[in-house]
Formats: structure tokens, C-alpha cells, sequence
């Protein structure tokens, strides 16, 4: 008979970071070969019980779990093969520096109310960002997809193994949709800044010209199939270049008393005003993979309190620069008067590299999405990638859609975008760590040394002092962080999240 300490939501978790049971390689942990026999040849009074839902459901055999927590396996099942730290610095970086930048100077708040909307934004955007990385870190997961898939379907066992398999399907759709039409917004909005400027030259079909040069540009440079493959990595830096070296032109010209005018850069729905232009600037997403990725890498920290402040530092990082990029463009619009004109050829210079960088930022969303499932004997026929061929031209065919259609379409990639930024971390961590079994540890009254000794009975002895104590310091010393993570979470969740999501639907009902 054990005597069980109970443990807080992390408590559990928390003390286990710091104990060697955590340790693949420890006698003690259950992730070791020996796991079968641990718990009897082992003097440690520390227990770790996985959680008994789990091998109801799965009925996982001891191979299958050292082969699941194999790290080399772990590095072959990444979404995105391990990456150096500046590498997962630019991807974290770069989705702030694309066409939400480019809109927040086009809003028409007072500076004070658009400054302070813009540092909330980028702190719940960090957090959101933070609490991706530690629900990944927790179930082990590499992608957000196999988070909500263990949060949907934690429960269907092996017999609906289908069911499993489908839910899976339908979060992968989502994705795919999501950057689908997040990179036909970023190539119709690239069009909308340069194709004004090209109706004196090409006066027929000007758009669809544009728009068809574009899309050959970025399928040159979107047909690998990883984010480590270095022709993204030059293409995302090039376009966080070109959009530094649009803000320094706009800065010249304003120093210069040159009046730049305010284009629209895309058909703006009912949910598009300056509140959610600006969240949408600090929207992000491959958080999960990217937090994956740094942590697959050879040369990274071995332990994981050292992986997870060294993400968590980078994520820092990137948000600052990101505030301290988009802030100047902020200031000076807040200063602008009289609108200037197209013509003006300072102002074409500002233009065409707010394109260029929107134009180059495609490849790395086109690279993300999940590809299609083309059947063997096309592939066989086709040597051309049908998957990544077939992406383009459904991306292309929606930037080139109506205006009508291309609001509701933007609306719906807001959604999206602030949903999976916002919303969705914030109702994992309440379902995983509030409605599901956490992770225990036990301190039984003896450990036998021999399974011959099992059934024989023995008086209890009480338990090791020393290890309650232990576990009451490691509890007091995370209570704070465990309480300002529930509550930033608690506040994301209610009433950010949720009032924006009843106000988006009265915008969608026409309610006000």
C-alpha cells in the first residue's frame, strides 16, 4: 500500500524536472529499457505513474514506449528537422513582419490608445507563445496538431483507431487551410501595392498579369519541402531586409516632409478594424515545431530546464525586435496630415518593397502546409511535386477572387490567425492540466528487492522525510510561477479571447 502525496496540476511534473527519474537513462525512469523491472530492482522511493487512461486506451507495449521516446526517433519524427538557434530566431521573427506591420500605421487611433494596444498585443502573443511550448514540452508532442489531437481523441481506444485517424485529418485540414489562405492573402495584398503603378504600362489585364509574374517568382523558391532547406532561409531573410529597408525609406521620407499615402493593401471584411489589425500583426503560428526542432538539435542543452529557457529567450527576442520595428512606422503615422500621391518616386521605392517583402514571405508558408495526398501511380507519372504544384495554383486561383468573396475570405483568415494565437493555447492548458489525469508521484511505504519478496508482508514504515520534504520546497518555490501562469491563462482566456469571439459574432450578424 503506497501513500500518494497529492499533487497540484504541475506540481508532479515541476518536481520531476529536477529529479533523475526524468532521465531516459536512469534505472528508475519508465522510459528506460529496463522499465518492466524499475519499480522492483530500484531503492529510489520516488514512482512515476503513467497515466492508466492512456494504456487503457492504447495498450502500449513496453517496446513501443522506448522506441516512442527514442531521441533518435523523436529527431526523425520532427515536422521540422532540427534548426540552429538563429534559424528558429528568423521563424519566430519573421511572421510578425509581414502585412500586419505593413497595416498598423494605416489605423486611425489616437497614439496612445494604438501604442497601448500594440504592447498588449505582442505580451499575449508571447505568452500564447509560451504556453504552446510548455503544453509540447508536457504531453512530448512536436506539432500543435498531435496537442489537439490528444486533447479530442485522448480517449478513443485502438478498436477506433479510424475515428482517431480522421480527427487527425480534419486538424490537418485546418492548417492547411489557414496558410492556404494566409499566403493568397499575403500575394493579393502584394499585387494591390505595386499593380496601381503598372496601369500607365500595362493598362489591359494588369492584375491578372501581376498577379500570374508573381506566382512564378515564388514557385521558384517554394518548391522545397522543408523549412531547412537554405533557399527559405535566404527568402525569409530577404524579406525581413526588405521590409527594414521599406521602414527606412519611410522614415527618410518623412524627415524630408514627404507625405506617403495610405493604400489598400487587401478588401478588409467586417472583422478588420485597427484593434484586430494590430493583434493580427503579432498572430503566429509553427510555434510547437519550431520549439521541437531547437530542442532535436544535437549541440542544444541536454536539460530541459536549459532547452526551455533558451526558446523561451529567443521568443523574447523576437517580439522585441518585433515591437521595435513596427513601433517607428507607428510614430509617424500618428503625425501624417496630407495624404501624398503614387506618383511620387520616393514613394514607389516605399511600395514596391513593402511588396517585395510580403512577395518573399509566401515560400515559407507554402513550405509549412501539410502537402496533399497524391496517389503512387501519379506520382510515378508526373516527375513535377503535384502536391506543392497544385498548393500554388488553389493559392493563386484565391488571390485572384472578387472582392466580395476576398472579404469574406479575409475575415476568415483573421479568424483563424487570432483564434489559433490566442484562443486555442489557453483552452489546451485549461483541458490538459484542470480536466485531465495528471502525471503522480507516489512514496510507497517499502520497495522489495526481489520480486520473490513481493507477497511476503511486512510492516509499513512511515515514509522518507526526506523526500516530503523535498516535494513541499519544489511546490513552494513553483507556486508563483504556477499561479501567474493560471492567471495570464485565466485572462486570456476570459474576457480577451471570449469577448472577442462574441463581438466577432455580432460583427458576422450584423448585430453592431
Amino acid at each position: 500500500m503506497a501513500q500518494a502525496i497529492a499533487p497540484g496540476r504541475r506540481s508532479s511534473l515541476d518536481s520531476l524536472a529536477d529529479s533523475s527519474i526524468n532521465s531516459p537513462t536512469s534505472p528508475a525512469s519508465p522510459y528506460s529499457p529496463s522499465a518492466s523491472i524499475s519499480v522492483l530492482d530500484s531503492s529510489s522511493a520516488l514512482v512515476l505513474l503513467s497515466n492508466q487512461d492512456d494504456q487503457d486506451s492504447f495498450d502500449f507495449s513496453s517496446d513501443e514506449e522506448q522506441e516512442e521516446h527514442d531521441p533518435q526517433l523523436e529527431i526523425v519524427k520532427l515536422v521540422i528537422p532540427p534548426l540552429p538557434a538563429t534559424t528558429v530566431f528568423l521563424y519566430l521573427l519573421a511572421p510578425y513582419l509581414r502585412l500586419g506591420a505593413i497595416l498598423v500605421p494605416t489605423g486611425i487611433f489616437p497614439l496612445k490608445f494604438g501604442l497601448l494596444h500594440l504592447f498588449v498585443a505582442a505580451a499575449l502573443s508571447l505568452f500564447s507563445r509560451n504556453l504552446w511550448f510548455l503544453l509540447a514540452r508536457y504531453l512530448r508532442k512536436s506539432t500543435a496538431e498531435e496537442i489537439f489531437l490528444e486533447i479530442v481523441a485522448k480517449g478513443i481506444s485502438r478498436a477506433k483507431r479510424r475515428r482517431r485517424e480522421r480527427i487527425r485529418r480534419l486538424l490537418l485540414c485546418v492548417t492547411g487551410l489557414f496558410r492556404i489562405l494566409l499566403a493568397s492573402m499575403y500575394l493579393c495584398a502584394s499585387v494591390n501595392a505595386v499593380y496601381p503603378l503598372l496601369l500607365a504600362a500595362l493598362p489591359v489585364q494588369t492584375r491578372l498579369i501581376t498577379t500570374l509574374v508573381s506566382s512564378l517568382l515564388i514557385s521558384v523558391v517554394s518548391l522545397p519541402k522543408s523549412l531547412a532547406d537554405k533557399q527559405v532561409i535566404c527568402t525569409t531573410w530577404l524579406s525581413i531586409i526588405l521590409y527594414t529597408a521599406s521602414l527606412v525609406a519611410v522614415l527618410y521620407n518623412h524627415t524630408t516632409g514627404t507625405a506617403m499615402p495610405s493604400p489598400t493593401l487587401l478588401q478588409r471584411g467586417v472583422l478588420w478594424n485597427d484593434t484586430t489589425s494590430i493583434a493580427f500583426s503579432f498572430a503566429t503560428s509553427l510555434t510547437v515545431p519550431l520549439s521541437a526542432s531547437l530542442a532535436g538539435r544535437p549541440s542544444a542543452p541536454s536539460n530541459k530546464t536549459g532547452r526551455g529557457t533558451y526558446f523561451q529567450m529567443l521568443s523574447i527576442l523576437s517580439t522585441i525586435f518585433a515591437i521595435i520595428l513596427i513601433l517607428p512606422s507607428m510614430l509617424m503615422a500618428s503625425s501624417r496630415n496630407v495624404p501624398g500621391t503614387f506618383s511620387d518616386t520616393r514613394n514607389i521605392i516605399v511600395h514596391v518593397l513593402g511588396a517585395s517583402s510580403l512577395l518573399l514571405a509566401i515560400p515559407s508558408v507554402l513550405v509549412s502546409i501539410p502537402p496533399l495526398p497524391v496517389p503512387l501511380a501519379v506520382r510515378r507519372v508526373c516527375k513535377l511535386d503535384v502536391s506543392k504544384v497544385t498548393l500554388i495554383f488553389v493559392v493563386v486561383l484565391l488571390s485572384l477572387a472578387p472582392p466580395s468573396m476576398a472579404t469574406i475570405l479575409n475575415d476568415l483568415t483573421l479568424f483563424l490567425a487570432l483564434t489559433g494565437t490566442y484562443f486555442l493555447p489557453a483552452w489546451a492548458h485549461i483541458i490538459i492540466h484542470y480536466f485531465r489525469r495528471p502525471i503522480s508521484i507516489v512514496i510507497p511505504h517499502s520497495v522489495p528487492n526481489t520480486p520473490q519478496t513481493i507477497h511476503t508482508p511486512s510492516p509499513p514504515p512511515s515514509p522518507d522525510p526526506l523526500l516530503q520534504r523535498k516535494e513541499k520546497l519544489l511546490q513552494r518555490r513553483r507556486l508563483g510561477r504556477r499561479v501567474l501562469w493560471d492567471v495570464g491563462v485565466w485572462l486570456l482566456l476570459l474576457p480577451i479571447s471570449l469577448f472577442g469571439t462574441v463581438w466577432a459574432g455580432g460583427r458576422l450578424f450584423r448585430k453592431w
